[in-house]
């Protein structure tokens, strides 16, 4: 339950974040999601940084409804992610994920 309720807050932040901030990332390629992979895994495996997995969320909102639950086959789009952001990404997720 505490997962879920971190994995919310993060989320509930990022997309008030998002509505005031500048156009999503580009797309840069996709990712096929395995069985048992979850976003923090395949952020880990695509864009080098689990924290950042807030972004592949967003980038996926039109396929992804609940961030916990991704499923084998998905395609995913991996979001270009500008250095700049991903470290706002991974402050907004540390400070969440911590409550």
């Amino acid at each position: 339950m505490f997962r879920t309720m971190s994995i919310m807050a993060v989320l509930a932040a990022a997309m008030v974040a998002g509505a005031q901030e500048a156009p999503p990332a580009k797309i840069g390629r996709t990712y096929t999601v395995q069985p048992g992979q979850t976003l923090w895994q395949i952020a880990s495996l695509t864009v080098g940084d689990p924290t950042l997995w807030p972004a592949l969320y967003l980038a996926n909102r039109d396929q992804i409804k609940d961030p916990s639950r991704v499923y084998p086959g998905q395609e995913l789009a991996i979001p270009n992610i500008d250095p700049e952001r991903a470290a706002e990404l991974r402050r907004e997720g540390g400070a969440l994920t911590t409550q």
